[in-house]
């Protein structure tokens, strides 16, 4: 990872490099300047410093194929500005070409490498001076050796900079991928609660009010019958057919009841299963009995998969358990709310695939999940049925 944070780093470097030219400029300027004083510059400098310059050129590319060429290149131009430390007239100026690698060694090689380049350009440097100037190389010494560890810490720190900024990009990057497929999740896990619900509904509507609806039906056509050949008949199945109607109009009363779980939030989670019981109660003539431990507590989301897990734990009770009777046991603690639902009645192996309750304790888990919380069943064929279902509030 580091390594690849550092080649991407090193693709895009200018100030460096510009860094680099300026020092070159600067000691070719002083060669051309250089006045009768200090003697003519012999061509062979300037030979030298061309040569220089054409590995300066040829660095980046062959570095970004081959990284041994780096150091091969590194190596020549230190050979280079060693030489030409020793042509005539002799020039301090020209260890500012140490100074020159120094910045590039720091910028492009690893910790360990920039180092040892530094110590080589240092001692060339040093090497270069004395041969040229003997002891007085010592009035001249101290400034290069410092410009040299100085550019040579530059370059590192920009180094470590731009491999910063390339990590910070790699992480925005990842940061944003991670937000749309957290984005794509919750679509997708809304458009399933959402066909969980239209589910629930059409069957709800299926059980309740469609054979109420049928017997409407079925009625109105036999008082059509009876005013046209029993008369005194139409009178009776008239007050049936409003009988009828009265309790179409109850079923579907209860039923959205059911379904607004956003009670939870104008009453709490306690009075909303208090009247999920008595709705129960009036529905299918099931009694419920709540026990309630501890105050409670919780966000509304908790508090409505709760509610959402009592309505289908009662749901599969009044269809498949065959009994009239079921306890809710509501605990409330600082660190979850506990929710088990129990029955007497004929029970089913929880491990067995295809059974008609499943895809409600399918919905029932997942919506505990999405909420970190957790689903048990206990059930046994004639033993009834536990379903206990755990939330955390940390």
């Amino acid at each position: 990872m580091a390594g690849d944070l550092a080649a991407r780093a090193h693709r895009d470097s200018p100030l460096v490099y510009t860094l680099y030219l300026l020092a070159y400029t600067s000691v070719l300027i002083r060669m051309l300047l250089s006045g009768p004083v200090n003697g003519t510059i012999m061509p062979p400098a300037y030979i030298l410093m061309a040569g220089f310059l054409a590995l300066s050129i040829a660095y980046l590319p062959l570095s970004r194929r081959w990284p041994l060429a780096a150091h091969v290149t590194l190596t020549l131009q230190s050979f280079i500005a060693f030489a030409v430390l020793l042509t005539k007239p002799p020039a301090d100026y020209y260890c500012i070409l140490f100074m020159a690698l120094s910045v590039v060694a720091g910028r492009d090689m690893s910790s360990r490498q920039s180092i040892a380049w530094l110590a080589v350009f240092c001692a060339g440097a040093a090497a270069g001076l004395f041969a040229a100037f003997g002891t007085g190389a010592l009035n001249y010494l101290p400034l290069y050796i410092a410009g040299c560890l100085t550019l040579g810490l530059y370059g590192r720190a920009t180094r470590n900079a731009e491999i910063a900024w390339a990590r910070s990009e790699e992480l925005r990057a990842e940061l944003e991928a991670g937000n749309r497929r957290l984005r794509q999740y919750a679509e997708r896990a809304e458009e399933a609660a959402a066909s969980q619900e239209r589910t629930f509904l059409a069957r709800e509507l299926h059980d309740a009010a469609t054979q109420t609806v049928f017997s409407i039906n079925l009625t109105a056509e036999a008082a059509r019958l009876a005013l046209r050949d029993e008369p005194e008949k139409a009178s009776a199945l008239m007050a049936n057919l409003q009988e009828l109607a009265r309790e179409a109009l109850a079923e579907m009363r209860t039923l959205v009841g059911e379904l607004r779980p956003g009670s939870v939030v104008d009453e709490g989670l306690v009075r909303s299963l208090e009247r999920l019981a008595v709705l129960r109660r009036k529905r299918d003539g099931m009694t419920v009995t709540i026990t309630v431990k501890g105050d409670e507590e919780g966000g509304t989301g908790a508090k409505e998969t709760i509610f959402r897990t009592a309505r289908e734990a009662l749901n599969n009770i009044a269809r498949h358990a065959g009994v009239k009777n079921s306890r809710l046991d509501l605990t409330f603690t600082p660190r979850e709310i506990a929710l088990l639902v129990r029955d007497s009645g004929r029970g089913f192996d929880p491990a067995g695939a295809h059974r008609p309750e499943s895809f409600g304790l399918v919905a029932m888990r997942e919506r505990l999940e999405a909420q970190g919380g957790s689903l048990f069943v206990r059930s046994a064929p004639g033993a009834g049925t536990e379903i206990e279902a755990r939330i955390p509030l940390d």
